[in-house]
């Protein structure tokens, strides 16, 4: 292992040493009221899936992986955040060829996902950064999520309309000085082009199962890797995975969020 990459764990480990992740399902009524009437604190969601995934990655992937980034993040930023998880499937219809696979329905996802921001907001909690790991919720949640922020602003920020002439001018009130501030992102659009590029050799990625996605499970949970199977991988791109590189697109997946998390609780 590099020197600087060694710097680096050692530091993300110095940052959260001490600290002790928020779940609010462990809450009481009184630590969750007290807690974020005190603290005014954001909300950290992961999003996934529960499919297949090859022959050597196991079919809970998705949810862990962005579970696992979620949670570290609200280890390492702990005053601040609370994490809650509230969905393991996702949107996998295009999977269901494989026993074992779960899909929920698009409504029924984003019609979750709506009633968890509307119950957290109605509580305090009025900036939520969800954090995704499967490519079938991305095209759902983009538009879901722009529509239920703009709701979610115009139910509950008392916004005044008498002077608004068009939806834009509507949608410009909505924004302006909000403090209701709701983001979706999958992790592995953190990272810069050029960052990956030095990594992964695939010319696709994060890709189904393949090098960006195995090196993630070799370090994140390598106990759960069928290393034998790699080997037979049917499309041939998890051969160049490896625990190094994962741990190097970990690392950066944190400091990037980092950065996301910093910029919301400004």
């Amino acid at each position: 292992m590099g020197k600087k990459l060694r710097a680096d764990l050692e530091k993300l480990s110095d940052q959260k040493r001490g600290n002790i992740m928020k779940n609010l399902e462990f809450f009481n009524r009184n630590q969750a009221r007290d807690f974020i009437n005190k603290n005014k604190p954001m909300a950290i969601i992961p999003t996934g899936s529960v499919e297949q995934h090859l022959n050597h990655l196991f079919i809970g992937m998705d949810i862990n992986s962005a579970t696992r980034i979620a949670q570290d993040l609200a280890e390492k930023f702990s005053d601040d955040v609370i994490f809650y998880k509230p969905l393991n499937a996702g949107i996998a219809e295009h999977h269901m060829a494989f026993p074992g696979t779960m899909t929920l329905r698009v409504n029924t996802f984003i019609g979750v996902l709506t009633d968890i921001v509307e119950s957290l907001i109605r509580g305090g909690v009025k900036k939520i950064l969800f954090i995704n790991g499967h490519g079938g919720n991305v095209e759902p949640m983009a538009t879901a999520m722009r529509n239920i922020s703009l709701q979610m602003k115009g139910i509950h920020e008392g916004i005044d309309t008498t002077e608004v002439r068009t939806h834009y001018d509507y949608e410009q009130l909505l924004n302006k000085d909000s403090e209701i501030d709701i983001r979706y992102t999958s992790y592995w659009e953190t990272h810069d082009e050029d960052f990956i590029k030095n990594i992964i050799d695939d010319d696709v990625w994060p890709g189904h199962a393949g090098e960006y996605e195995t090196s993630v499970a070799l370090y994140m949970f390598p106990d759960l890797v069928d290393k034998d199977a790699i080997k037979n991988d049917p499309l041939g791109t998890s051969t160049n995975a490896s625990k190094e590189k994962g741990e190097q697109i970990y690392i950066d997946i944190i400091n990037q969020y980092s950065k996301i998390i910093k910029e919301m609780l400004q």
